[in-house]
């Protein structure tokens, strides 16, 4: 990678960094995602029908030996729901940038595999998972070039027949210039590589 790649995408880092910190520090009201706030019932429900549709659809009803990869874990919410759905402990891996989110995750779940670090460069083996899923990872990221690079670290770390599952935003949000929607067309763009699994 030439230098002003790496620059951009130290920067795209920094700023990624720094918009988590601010979402972070208490600017979201305390019940926005609370399972008594009924929107949010509603749509965790929603997205949780979807989702067990979309594994059941692929073959996934028996998740005891998959290996799950959550790319953009945050406190780990999303990857934890496997748990209900049959997944071991042992096979669950999480990363996320930021530290103070993979330690909450962390106490929540010892006995996932958390980890603090990049998408673009996922310390793991190629092939190593079943599943590699990521929530809302893609809007917040406004670097195509940095896109590319998590897209295919996600390809390289799936094993043969896996699954990828994306969830995100479709529009961007006028009051927060931070979150770009990612269109069905620009997903399909992205994970063009081998044939992606919606």
């Amino acid at each position: 990678m030439e230098q002003q790649q790496l620059v951009m995408l130290d920067q795209e880092l920094s700023r990624l960094e720094s918009e988590y910190r601010r979402r972070d520090s208490g600017n979201i009201p305390a019940d926005r995602y609370s399972p008594f706030n009924e929107t949010a019932l509603l749509h965790s429900q929603s997205l949780e029908r979807n989702l067990l549709a979309l594994l059941k659809r692929h073959g996934f009803t028996d998740l005891r030996e998959k290996k799950i990869l959550d790319v953009g874990c945050g406190n780990g919410g999303n990857l934890l729901h496997f748990l209900g759905y049959g997944a071991q402990s042992t096979n669950l891996f999480g990363i996320d940038l930021m530290a103070h989110r993979i330690d909450q995750a962390q106490q929540q779940h010892p006995s996932v595999s958390w980890q603090v670090g990049s998408a673009h460069r996922l310390p793991y083996q190629d092939a190593a998972f079943d599943l590699v899923m990521s929530f809302v990872v893609f809007s917040s990221i406004l670097s195509e070039s940095l896109r590319r690079q998590i897209v295919s670290e996600m390809w390289r770390v799936l094993k043969p027949g896996g699954l990828i599952l994306l969830y995100d935003f479709t529009y961007s949000n006028p009051r927060n210039p931070a979150v770009r929607g990612i269109s069905h067309k620009q997903i399909l763009t992205l994970f063009a590589q081998p044939e992606p699994k919606f």
